[in-house]
């Protein structure tokens, strides 16, 4: 078939534009540096079963995802920045091939294209691991219903409880919540044993979870238990966002198959697909800390649903006129060259799809918005990076540090990101991430500009000699 042999090559292409920036660029300001940061830890003090971070146990994350980039370290080394994404990559190829079983070439195009899951892919979060499991157990969750497999149903629930090591308890709760969901709509379930499948989704994650209670002590178990855990829960009536947060930001975080997963879910509103989406999106937005990367476990199921659907080339113009309509008006307003090549590319790329949409068949002009989608992501993998590493990675920091020429034990930083670039000086491993003035004893103090306040009795004295820009904040270093 035409359009099979598209989007199996399409697919392809897609796959491999992911090895782009890891040639290229710097783990990111936030988690990716923070996470540089507990490797780091990882190997200096062997660290392994209980990560740490600043020294005391880290508590934000499960392990496995640190255990993975720990042992690549080994052969490619702390500052390679293979090693903190290929655990992504890797997982974004299973996912790849559990969306072709499932449901065709055409829904393994659309999962890849759509941009949370395509730009997660290449960092060193854990995003894209934590949906691979999802997605592997409810499929597992859907072949037990539909057969009384009680041997799927364990396999589900294994896949679930290694996620809840992979990111959190949140990979449960989704499951339980679609399994509720399709007892309801099916209005019968299987019957038999549901036993093993509880131990395997309690143990597991409880097989690591005891002893590091015990290795962590009373302060981690505290932690955990009461604040990452049950303060959550009791901050989920509390919200920092509106419960309606995911869905105002559906169109973003679907892009570009927000449309089509639309007339998708119209056309089978009393599906399995339907459901996995509501059992991400509920509970979610229940929750108090709300960020649109969470919305990826639903990812998968759109992919299925509108590969399913296969309709509305009408859906497929809008995201495609989006595309020339959103970077043109861009293009008029910012006046910075690289920039506007990338709108000039964007908008070119999506007529080309719109044409493509309107003058072929629906798996062509699906592959043609999915290509063009991605072109601005390209452009700047190919393009930009040297300008995006020197504002979201901390390249401009440590070049600020060294250029002191002051040894990295006597340099203290206060709220500033975690150093990481592929070619840090080694001795800056050494550096003091202070929590307050008391802690603040070096000859050179780098700090945030807008906490500068916070530790005035520690710069008295010391002369500013550099500022920069990071992530849209500013930072100062100061020396005596």
């Amino acid at each position: 078939m035409p359009g099979r042999r598209v989007a199996e090559v399409a697919l392809a292409v897609v796959a491999l534009s992911t090895l782009i920036t890891p040639f290229r660029r710097d783990l990111f300001v936030g988690d990716e540096t923070k996470y540089g940061q507990v490797i780091r830890e990882m190997r200096a003090t062997g660290a392994f079963f209980l990560p740490t971070l600043g020294g005391k146990p880290f508590t934000h994350k499960p392990p496995i995802h640190f255990w993975l980039i720990d042992l690549l370290t080994f052969p490619l080394g702390v500052y390679s920045m293979w090693a903190f994404v290929l655990p992504s990559l890797a997982a974004f190829g299973l996912l790849l091939w559990l969306m072709w079983r499932r449901g065709g070439p055409l829904a393994a195009f659309i999962c890849a294209t759509s941009l949370l899951v395509w730009t997660s892919a290449q960092t060193a979060r854990m995003d894209v691991s934590f949906t691979l499991l999802i997605a592997a157990g409810l499929i597992f969750l859907e072949r037990f219903l539909d057969h009384d497999d009680f041997r799927a149903l364990l396999l589900c629930a294994v896949a679930l409880g290694i996620a809840t090591l992979v990111k959190g308890p949140m990979a449960p709760v989704i499951g339980i919540a679609l399994f509720f969901l399709e007892w309801w709509r099916r209005r019968r379930v299987p019957r038999g044993n549901y036993l093993p499948a509880i131990a395997a989704l309690v143990l597991i994650p409880l097989a690591w979870f005891i002893p590091a209670m015990l290795l962590g002590g009373q302060a981690y178990t505290h932690e955990v238990i009461v604040k990452q855990t049950v303060g959550r829960a009791v901050a989920t009536w509390v919200h920092q966002a509106p419960p309606w947060f995911y869905v105002f930001h559906l169109p973003a975080t679907l892009f570009p198959w927000f449309f089509l997963a639309v007339v998708a879910v119209i056309a089978r509103p009393r599906s399995f697909l339907v459901n996995w989406i509501l059992a991400v999106l509920v509970p979610y937005s229940l929750m108090a800390s709300k960020l649109d990367v969470y919305m990826m476990a639903m990812i998968p199921a759109v992919a299925l649903l509108v590969a399913e659907v296969r309709w509305s080339r009408l859906a497929n113009a809008v995201a495609a006129a989006i595309l020339i309509l959103a970077l043109g008006g861009l293009f008029a307003t910012v006046p910075m060259v690289p920039v506007r090549g990338l709108c000039i590319a964007t908008a070119i790329a999506g007529a080309v799809a719109l044409l493509v949409v309107l003058r072929s068949s629906f798996a062509a002009g699906t592959v043609a918005v999915g290509l063009a989608s991605l072109v601005p992501l390209l452009y700047t993998a190919f393009i930009l990076m040297p300008q995006v590493n020197e504002i979201a990675s901390t390249r401009a920091l440590v070049a600020a540090l060294a250029r002191q020429q002051v040894p990295g034990d006597q340099i203290a930083l206060y709220w500033c990101p975690y150093l990481w670039t592929r070619d840090m000086p080694r001795d800056l491993e050494r550096v003091v991430y202070a929590d307050g003035a008391a802690e603040i004893h070096g000859r050179v103090i780098a700090t945030s500009r807008a906490h500068a306040n916070e530790i005035a009795s520690a710069l008295a004295g010391a002369q500013r000699v550099d500022q920069l820009q990071l992530i849209g904040k500013w930072f100062d270093v100061y020396r005596r």
